[in-house]
């Protein structure tokens, strides 16, 4: 079947950094994908948005049928506007949705960028034949997303649970007001900060990934404390949903495979005394800049199929 038949959407992932997005269609293909620096003003952000929405438009093999927004949150995906954030102040209680539908005449779907990815990689990727997984995504803070029965799971919360705001331990003070959430422990400036403490000093964590693949010994320590973490976190996931099927993504997510076998030691020994809380699989996502894209066009299939039903 031609690209022009298959229908497709305009999605965007609005991160801490960066805006990424391209065409998405209901088999999974997508066009070029654009990236722009996200600005720190509400209406460079607005400016920013129409621009790549108009780019991405033109680019599509056919008329996109919907536009979907995965973005750091936290956000009230039924109303389509972000709450009171904890990273991207400038965009406290913006009504996106309402905001591009009056734009482009078309509906928009908005979702956090975690569940977005959790569902991307339940639909498009490792975890197709899966009905239950879990998917972290590593960057500028820690997101989570849970998926049962091919649905993202969000409990009694409107927002979905932030799982990255569980205490894991320390004593610093996260932006969503609480101590030691686990964000603070294995965010990017989390990482950035246990390399300085190690006299490694990075602006970057791909920084990181560049030297530890020439297995320097700092590194490999660096690595190590912050393996140990991820796997600390991942147990506790473990001990509330018992979920088999763990992804890794994000733009911290290749560093994060370096550190796979200190993941996984960590896990087998937390839960040696109960084996069944164990994951059966943990994966790195193959392509971490899109399983948020991806996720905004499975919710899209989901809201179109549940609306001929």
């Amino acid at each position: 079947m031609s690209q022009k038949n298959i229908p497709c959407g305009v999605c965007l992932d609005i991160g801490g950094t960066n805006i990424r997005g391209t065409w998405v269609n209901t088999k999974g293909d997508h066009g070029e994908l654009f990236t722009l620096k996200r600005p720190k003003l509400l209406p460079h952000i607005k400016e920013s948005l129409i621009y790549l929405i108009n780019k991405i438009y033109l680019s599509c093999p056919n008329r996109p049928e919907v536009i979907g927004i995965a973005s750091a949150g936290p956000l009230d995906h039924k109303k389509k506007t972000y709450l009171k954030t904890a990273n991207m102040t400038e965009l406290d209680f913006f009504p996106i949705g309402k905001f591009l539908e009056d734009k482009f005449s078309l509906p928009v779907f908005l979702e956090n960028d975690a569940q977005a990815s959790a569902l991307g990689e339940a639909m498009f990727g490792p975890f197709k034949e899966k009905q239950d997984s879990i998917t972290l995504t590593l960057g500028t803070g820690l997101g989570t997303g849970v998926i049962i029965n091919k649905k993202i799971w969000r409990a009694s919360h409107v927002t979905g649970p932030e799982l990255g705001h569980i205490y894991l331990g320390g004593n610093l003070r996260c932006g969503c007001g609480q101590i030691g959430c686990a964000e603070t422990l294995l965010n990017k400036n989390a990482l950035l900060k246990l390399s300085k403490e190690y006299g490694v000093n990075l602006k970057d964590p791909k920084e990181l990934y560049e030297i530890a693949i020439k297995d320097i010994d700092p590194v490999k320590e660096i690595l190590r404390e912050y393996g140990t973490r991820l796997g600390l976190f991942i147990s506790q996931l473990q001990v509330i949903f018992g979920i088999k099927n763990i992804c890794i993504s994000g733009g911290m997510s290749p560093l994060a495979r370096l550190c796979d076998d200190f993941i996984k030691n960590t896990i087998k020994t937390n839960l040696v005394k109960r084996k069944w809380w164990q994951p059966e699989e943990i994966v790195y996502s193959r392509e971490p800049n899109l399983s948020a894209l991806y996720g905004m066009m499975a919710k899209y299939m989901e809201h179109a199929y549940l609306t001929r039903i």
